[in-house]
């Protein structure tokens, strides 16, 4: 009977018009913090930073792919590793060349092609691009066409994800909300930080 007694009263739920009332006050709170938000200095070096990210990583997918800004080289040592593929001369494919220069700079081309092995002491170019100076590509004198540097592939694959990571907060308008900006502006200051590093 004692435990009866202690009960608490039923909730009287709220009214139609007192619902909406709530409703509307928690949206004009909510607009006016966003609007607050948009109109301070985090909202907009946070939304510069990763839009000039953006561009960057387009520019390093770019140079990858096509022109880049190519530096002459000359060799101390060239080891050259062949795959088990033949060519109808009975020649191996090249699958990666591995160049010292004379400044002892270490570079690793993925070559995959049926070329001339370079003399030891040779030229060889090196690709970078134009922002960050990155090593992307490199030409070895036995052949014309340009190789992928395996360092550039972590690059590569970065610059990838985050402009799919971008677009989908541009798109979805994440840009918007303080915690999804800081957090993309985070991820790219990260990023720019290892590409600046390696």
């Amino acid at each position: 009977m004692a435990h009866e007694e202690r009960k608490r009263p039923p909730r009287i739920p709220l009214t139609a018009e007192e619902v909406a009332h709530l409703v509307a006050l928690k949206k004009r709170i909510a607009a006016k913090n966003m609007a607050a938000f948009k109109h301070s200095a985090a909202y907009r070096f946070c939304n510069v930073f990763n839009i000039c990210c953006f561009f960057i990583y387009w520019e390093l997918l770019l140079c990858f792919m096509g022109p880049c800004h190519y530096e002459t080289h000359y060799s101390k040592s060239i080891q050259v590793k062949h795959g088990y593929h033949l060519n109808d001369a009975g020649k191996y494919i090249v699958s990666e060349v591995q160049i010292v220069g004379v400044n002892n700079e270490r570079y690793k081309l993925l070559v995959g092609d049926f070329i001339e092995t370079p003399r030891r002491q040779s030229g060889y170019q090196i690709g970078r691009d134009y922002i960050l100076q990155k090593s992307l590509r490199g030409i070895v004198e036995t052949s014309e066409d340009s190789y992928r540097l395996q360092e550039a592939s972590p690059l590569i694959f970065l610059s990838v994800f985050l402009i799919v990571v971008s677009c989908i907060s541009f798109f979805y308008n994440l840009n918007e909300q303080p915690h999804s900006l800081r957090a993309v502006a985070i991820i790219n200051a990260i990023t720019m930080f290892a590409f600046i590093s390696i």
